[in-house]
């Protein structure tokens, strides 16, 4: 207790005086991504110190600031249930047992990259086995370390958040569906095979990237033809979609329209999503160590994106302590197609133009002819 207090008052200064540090010294990717400034050192305190934020954490997501005692308790203010299973964790047993068995269903075939559903309620247009007449090996890994990040939602898209702020374990209303869009369109309209891989990495959002790594490792052991490995996400700040909120925000009133505005364009009359390109530095003696040529890709990428619909890359970033899985090919990269503050139509309207910028360069380096 006397660790929290000190926390608190150490946080509440920190705010005060505006302090910021550009990088938490956290070396793995979940964290590095989640943890890089000194607000968010503070929740991991709180984590160390109350280890039932830890669980609420791990399973949840991170949420934000919402540093309430009911977020902190992860009990739900609306639902008195809730915080009588907290008191009485018996109670809690079968719908923890029920949550369990929901996420047991999910299962990959990592071996040929097909994600299967059971039981089979999923929508028929998310299934890997697609009417795409298929173009021979694949050149290009298409997947999803953080697969149910997702966006604002909107009448056509709608969902309910879970498992954390602005995330749904539906792939149709995730950032696996702007996969789909860019795989469809990289193989119908430039014939270039990809193998988009829809495994849920993020159900403990910590062990995301370990997961996703053994995803990526037996992907490219099977499939030596793949020459392109991009690891698709949104970009986050905050919270917007509550977990359990059934609500369509007004775009026009979300809370941070800065940062919104930074990932928002306009092109031929069509609002899309900008979208930015992060590299990892960190190697370690065990892996490849020139993280440059993956940077170099990424430079290259944004560079002809920008040629060709200038503005719609906001660049690349390096982070110093993350690797991203990056070491596994020289065209390793990350990119984060907009962000929760985008809608999900403003994302799969950029696939289009982000598949001709990769057909491009590809074309360029003499991947494809």
């Amino acid at each position: 207790m006397l660790l929290l207090i000190i926390n608190i008052l150490g946080y509440k200064w920190m705010i005060t005086n505006n302090i910021k540090t550009q990088n938490s010294g956290i070396i793995t990717d979940a964290f590095a991504e989640e943890y890089n400034n000194v607000d968010d050192m503070f929740i991991m305190a709180i984590n160390y110190t109350m280890p039932v934020v830890d669980v609420s954490f791990k399973t949840q997501g991170y949420s934000g600031k919402d540093l309430t005692i009911a977020s902190l308790l992860n009990i739900d203010t609306n639902n008195p249930l809730s915080i009588i299973k907290y008191q009485i964790p018996v109670l809690a047993q079968g719908e923890n047992k029920n949550a369990s068995t929901a996420k047991n269903n999910i299962t990959s075939n990592v071996d040929n990259g097909k994600q299967t559903s059971k039981p089979e309620e999923a929508p028929p247009d998310i299934s890997a086995n697609s009417n795409i007449k298929s173009l021979g090996k694949p050149i290009i890994l298409l997947y999803h370390t953080h697969t149910m990040e997702s966006f604002v939602a909107t009448p056509k898209y709608k969902y309910i958040a879970s498992y954390g702020y602005d995330r749904t374990d539906n792939l149709n209303l995730s950032v696996a569906k702007v996969g789909d869009y860019l795989t469809d369109y990289l193989e119908k309209n430039y014939g270039i095979s990809v193998l988009h891989n829809k495994t849920i990495h993020d159900y403990n959002y910590d062990e995301s990237y370990y997961n996703s790594s053994l995803t990526v490792k037996k992907l490219l052991e099977n499939n030596p033809s793949i020459k392109v490995a991009i690891d698709l996400h949104r970009d986050g700040y905050g919270g917007i979609m509550k977990p359990g909120v059934d609500c369509i925000p007004a775009l026009s009133s979300l809370p941070n329209q800065p940062y919104r505005n930074k990932y928002i364009m306009d092109i031929n009359g069509e609002r899309i999503a900008k979208l930015m390109f992060v590299i990892g530095a960190r190697r370690t003696k065990d892996m490849n160590e020139d993280w440059k040529k993956n940077y170099e890709f990424a430079k290259q990428l944004s560079d002809k994106l920008n040629e060709l619909y200038p503005g719609i890359s906001l660049g690349v970033e390096v982070h110093t302590y993350s690797e991203y899985n990056q070491h596994f090919l020289d065209k390793a990269i990350l990119i984060e197609l907009g962000c929760n503050e985008n809608t999900l139509e403003e994302a799969l309207g950029t696939t289009k133009y982000l598949a001709k910028g990769l057909y491009e360069v590809l074309k360029e380096d003499k991947i494809i002819n």
